[in-house]
């Protein structure tokens, strides 16, 4: 086991204890090896032990100005960056041990309190940590450019096809009607070619992880691209599955790529989406 380093702290802080995840700890019940690594004011990440679980945790400390770490919380810049040094520890821990993540802001008044919450909790934990055993979590977003959906659609639905025809032998006066229900009929079945498509993307996948989970919807000023973002997901994948799955999304772009989708991929995560257990007080 490394050497622990100095813990640094104000006295007012001494106690308090922020937890970032679970993990297993050893048979032999002693303290787990983690790889070096720093969390909140720059202290070591350690392990508080009992009945068979790990907490990885950090210690907080004090601002200079006398701001207790609850304020920092509240703070949304604040807390911006520290939600970013949350999602870095366990991170760095993704590939050397299956890490239960904790939600944001597990804090804990002292030790004695996390040993508390690890032997309360300990059915869930440990059957939340079987969940996601050697596994990680692989992000996936579906986008469509519709312009090329038209024009597809426009050349192979029957129904839009049936209103062209339509259109071809109507009346002057009629024209005017059927161009909008052409118009209406082409959103419809881009609609439903979207939903269809997106689905069964999904579900496809789903045969071979093992679990998903459907995420909010991105604007363009956030994920950046031309495309309308149409799906927005993450994918529970253990390890030795992710080569399949990989392939099974390049056989997805082949099938719908002509039709306009487009497939980006993201991680891998520690699984956020499928172990964001709540443990603190």
């Amino acid at each position: 086991m490394r050497e622990r380093e100095e813990i640094r702290y104000t006295p007012s802080e001494a106690q308090r204890v922020y937890v970032y995840g679970i993990i297993r700890a050893n048979e032999d019940g002693k303290e787990p090896i983690v790889p070096p690594l720093n969390g909140l004011a720059d202290n070591p990440i350690h392990t508080i032990v009992g009945d068979g679980l790990a907490a990885l945790v950090s210690m907080p400390a004090m601002k200079a100005d006398g701001t207790p770490f609850e304020e920092e919380l509240k703070d949304p810049e604040q807390a911006k960056s520290l939600i970013l040094d949350h999602h870095r520890v366990l991170q760095r821990l993704l590939d050397t041990r299956t890490v239960l993540p904790m939600r944001f802001g597990a804090l804990f008044t002292d030790a004695e309190k996390v040993s508390e919450a690890l032997h309360e909790h300990r059915h869930g934990l440990l059957e939340a940590l079987e969940r996601v055993e050697d596994a990680r979590e692989w992000g996936v977003k579906i986008f469509c450019d519709r312009s090329v959906l038209d024009h597809h659609l426009s050349e192979a639905s029957p129904a839009v096809l049936a209103a062209r025809d339509e259109l071809a032998a109507a009346r002057q006066g009629r024209a005017f009607f059927l161009q909008r229900r052409i118009a209406r009929l082409g959103e419809e079945e881009a609609e439903r070619a979207i939903a269809q498509g997106a689905e069964e993307s999904r579900r496809s996948l789903c045969d071979i992880v093992r679990a998903d989970a459907s995420m909010k919807l991105q604007p363009a000023a956030v994920h950046g691209r031309a495309d309308d973002m149409e799906w927005n997901g993450a994918f529970l994948v253990a390890k030795p599955a992710e080569e399949r799955f990989f392939a099974l999304i390049d056989e997805l772009r082949k099938v719908h790529g002509p039709l306009g989708f487009h497939y980006e991929t993201n991680g891998p995560w520690p699984p956020f989406s499928f172990a964001d257990y709540r443990l603190g007080e």
